[in-house]
C-alpha cells in the first residue's frame, strides 16, 4: 500500500524545486520553519487544509496539482 503523505510530500518537493525555491524560502512564505517543510516533504506530518492553501499560494499552484494523481 502506498503512503499518501509521502506522495504529497514528494509532489510539494518537486514543485518547490521546479520553481527554484529553497525550503527556507517556502517556510518563510507559509509562516513556519525549514525543519517543518522538510518533515512535510518527507511525508512525516499530515498537513491541514489551511496550510495546504498557504503552500498552493506560495508555490503558485492549485490544490489539485498537489493532491491529484
Amino acid at each position: 500500500m502506498s503512503n499518501p503523505l509521502k506522495e504529497i510530500g514528494q509532489k510539494i518537493r518537486d514543485i518547490r524545486n521546479d520553481v527554484a525555491m529553497s525550503q527556507s524560502e517556502l517556510a518563510y512564505e507559509i509562516g513556519t520553519d525549514k525543519a517543518y517543510v522538510s518533515r512535510i516533504e518527507r511525508g512525516e506530518v499530515n498537513i491541514g487544509v489551511l496550510l495546504l492553501l498557504k503552500l498552493c499560494t506560495a508555490l503558485k499552484v492549485r490544490s489539485i496539482d498537489i493532491l491529484g494523481e
